[in-house]
């Protein structure tokens, strides 16, 4: 294999890595508020210049090729020693502009953070931030790969590199559709409900890890429930309650639309005391955070009441 010239370009890196996360050309080209037409022509420069392919198309879905996995795990490399350089170059200056990647459990993720980066982005509008959501266990490795400066999680795994700091607290409910004879109920104990239809996160979901904690005191276990199905994610498991599949545990901050228009009823279990679980900031202990995560971070626990 012959390599020609190849000067280092990030944009055509950039479109390269995005394109492989997305699969797709024009997922890409969106992300990157491009064309299409130009993120395909910085993919054919690069394989031009090293006189491989880097990808396979098939229909409407592209696919690394083996010669494309090794120039991901390379290009991504370069993205982040990128970023280094920018952070650095901004404490040097005393500046606030750049990059900053977090990561997020589905509840902080997708019902805390979003208000908050809108809030700190009204007042530094230079920053790009970029949000990667995962159960806590995908979090917290994102964390030790060092894809993401800092995470917040709904739940703590134990791990001798992280380290966790209280942010907020988050309750979880017991739900069912409101046509279900049990939702006409007041009040219901455990027993009363083991044998209804449920629907559960994965393993590894901090609503999960919660829920098994409160039953454990209580002598019980998911394992005793009637489990019909197990979602991944807070919104299918909130679309399956609403479409009438069974009952579920889920955080209130989630479903409280839901919940005002009627089409979820909330179950109070007469036995179970509320509960609330920690919203957690995630750290690396031996890792140093940009001048940008430490900003965002600072203004993350001054609007800890937002959440």
């Amino acid at each position: 294999m012959e390599i020609k010239d190849f000067p280092i370009d990030f944009k055509h890196i950039e479109s390269f890595c995005r394109v492989a996360e997305r699969k797709s050309f024009s997922k890409a080209a969106e992300d990157l508020f491009l064309t299409q037409p130009t993120v395909s022509g910085h993919i054919l420069t690069i394989e031009r210049s090293l006189s491989v392919r880097l990808f396979d198309r098939t229909g409407k879905e592209v696919r690394l090729t083996q010669a494309g996995r090794i120039f991901f795990k390379f290009a991504q490399k370069i993205l982040h020693s990128r970023r280094d350089l920018f952070n650095a170059l901004i404490e040097f200056a005393q500046g606030l502009r750049g990059e900053l990647s977090i990561g997020a459990s589905t509840i902080p993720g997708e019902y805390i953070l979003p208000k908050i980066i809108k809030n700190f982005k009204t007042n530094y509008p230079k920053f790009f931030i970029s949000l990667k959501i995962g159960d806590t266990k995908e979090v917290l490795k994102f964390i030790l790969d060092g894809e993401v400066e800092f995470g917040l999680t709904g739940g703590k795994l134990t791990h001798k590199e992280i380290r966790y700091e209280r942010f907020g607290e988050d309750q979880i409910i017991a739900i069912a559709p409101s046509n279900y004879p049990v939702a006409k109920k007041k009040r219901l104990s455990l027993e009363n409900i083991l044998n209804e239809p449920w629907i559960i996160r994965e393993e590894g979901s901090g609503t999960q890890m919660a829920i098994e904690n409160i039953l454990k005191r209580k002598g019980k276990s998911l394992k005793n429930f009637n489990i019909v199905l197990e979602m991944g994610s807070t919104s299918s498991v909130k679309e399956g309650v609403k479409s009438g599949l069974g009952l579920a545990f889920i955080s209130k901050k989630a479903v409280e639309e839901e919940l005002n228009s009627g089409l979820v009823t909330r179950i109070e279990l007469e036995d179970i005391e509320p509960i609330f679980r920690t919203i957690y900031i995630a750290t690396y202990k031996g890792r140093t955070l940009s001048p940008i995560a430490f900003n965002f971070l600072q203004f993350l626990k001054r609007n800890v009441e937002t959440i």
